[in-house]
């Protein structure tokens, strides 16, 4: 029986595809990254990748040990962008393709790094905001080059948490079909990234290339212990912070 596969529209996804071989039994389609815990919920015979602070709501979700999209350096699907001339910071507005990880670990972040209650304000594509405080999540960071003048979001949750900031998670409802995907593409990352994404990203600006072609090293997809441990930490900091009332086993497979 076909397995579907649900990913965010990214760059990262769009690697992870072109790195991935071939399999007749699968099928693939893009979501928005929050919509993508409910759709294997409720779907048999999919698996997706899923935000890692969507498990605090979908805990019956097993996930993957093995593959997953970790960030341990500079590359970042995720960017802060700050307001000039500021003595404190109150909010924070999320645009982009916005998850769990970037309206919960934000506000971690910010208490963290500034000591401030932050208020997250989720904002429509077309909404233009000007010198103000924004995490922009998404391809918009390297379409128009923003990451040039922005701040890391992985780079600053690596910090937080002293380990790789996993974003996604491989998960499914299903153990089984989990495990079949695994078992056929565990061994598809092993030789590493391509040298260069000129063909993959080819309608990106060159500066946006040049910087994922240089720093995709820091991203992988075959999850290692150390990987695992920063999922384990991310998900333990909504507790610790007060945002949620208990710990979890992470179903891992």
């Amino acid at each position: 029986m076909s397995t579907k596969i649900y990913l965010p529209q990214n760059i990262f996804t769009r690697i992870f595809l072109s790195e991935l071989s071939e399999n007749d039994d699968t099928s693939f389609q893009f979501l928005s990254s929050a919509l993508i815990s409910r759709k294997i919920s409720t779907e048999e015979n999919s698996i997706g990748f899923i935000p890692s602070m969507d498990l605090i709501t979908h805990k019956d979700l097993f996930v993957s040990a093995e593959i997953g999209i970790s960030f341990n350096a500079l590359l970042s699907n995720a960017y802060l962008h700050f307001k000039e001339n500021q003595t404190t910071i109150d909010k924070l507005f999320l645009k982009g393709d916005i998850s769990s990880n970037e309206a919960l670990l934000s506000k971690i972040l910010f208490k963290e790094m500034y000591d401030v209650d932050i208020t997250p304000r989720l904002i429509t594509p077309e909404f233009m905001v000007q010198d103000e405080n924004i995490l922009i999540a998404g391809d918009e960071n390297y379409e128009k080059e923003l990451f040039l003048n922005g701040l890391s979001f992985a780079e600053e949750i690596i910090e937080l948490i002293n380990a790789p900031y996993v974003n996604f998670l491989l998960a499914s409802k299903d153990e089984n079909v989990l495990k079949s995907f695994v078992i056929k593409h565990r061994d598809d990352f092993i030789n590493g990234h391509p040298d260069s994404y000129d063909q993959l990203l080819k309608d990106f600006p060159q500066n946006s290339i040049d910087f994922i072609s240089v720093n995709m090293q820091h991203v992988i997809f075959d999850l290692e212990d150390q990987d695992l441990e920063g999922i384990k930490s991310l998900l333990q900091l909504p507790y610790y912070h007060g945002i949620t009332q208990d710990l979890f086993e992470i179903k891992f497979v």
